[in-house]
């Protein structure tokens, strides 16, 4: 089995479940072979075919409760997945917390993934800041967690005011962007190291801070 965050809502999608996948693709003796997952679902499976699924909640990663709460989304690749389905669920139930998505990839013209979605709730309001980094756009890389450091002030405003932070990736990126925290708290709210860890613990106690990393 495999899991995958559902990127999509049922207040919008209804019946359906929409799934991000980055097809795994090498070579092995000369041949070409794809993932079994994710080359099982993307080329191989066709439309009206069965599979077996299962639901999986995972509680520690949902919208905050009550409404009207800020929220932090940082992802890279597919980990954007589930801030889909955030952003539809708060748009059909007309949630006035704020949005902020950071999202980190390789390219923009081919990686940007939901690009007219993002687009589509940013000029409806419902998208109220959107961070980039595409690490293969120029020679000097950039990646999500540089991000974070650069919307240091912003970022650590929104966590004062009791924003609810998100994270969601590969681990490598979640461990890069935790450092990138502890660094930001650290700077802007005048703190040694260990009272900027002791900070971001404190978020993951009062279920402030999220992270799905895979």
């Amino acid at each position: 089995p495999r899991l995958y965050s559902i990127a999509s809502s049922q207040a919008e999608v209804d019946d359906e479940i929409h799934l991000t996948l980055a097809v795994v693709r090498y070579r092995r003796a000369g041949e070409l072979r794809l993932g079994g997952a994710s080359g099982f679902l993307a080329e191989r499976l066709r439309p009206n075919d069965s599979l077996a699924v299962y639901p999986v909640d995972n509680p520690s990663f949902h919208l905050p409760t009550p409404s009207g709460v800020d929220i932090i989304m940082i992802g890279a690749g597919t980990g954007i997945a589930p801030y889909r389905g955030f952003l539809q669920e708060r748009a059909a139930t007309g949630d006035s917390g704020r949005n902020w998505l950071l999202f980190g990839n390789r390219h923009f013209h081919r990686d940007f993934l939901y690009q007219l979605d993002w687009q589509a709730q940013r000029k409806a309001g419902l998208l109220d800041r959107v961070s980039l980094a595409f690490s293969r756009d120029r020679a000097q890389k950039v990646y999500v967690q540089d991000r974070v450091r650069t919307e240091a002030g912003v970022l650590f405003r929104w966590l004062e005011d009791g924003a609810h932070l998100y994270v969601c990736g590969a681990t490598e990126m979640g461990e890069a962007v935790h450092q990138a925290l502890i660094d930001v708290v650290g700077r802007e709210g005048g703190l040694a190291e260990d009272a900027a860890v002791d900070y971001i613990d404190t978020l993951r106690r009062e279920a402030r801070y999220h992270r799905d990393l895979y």
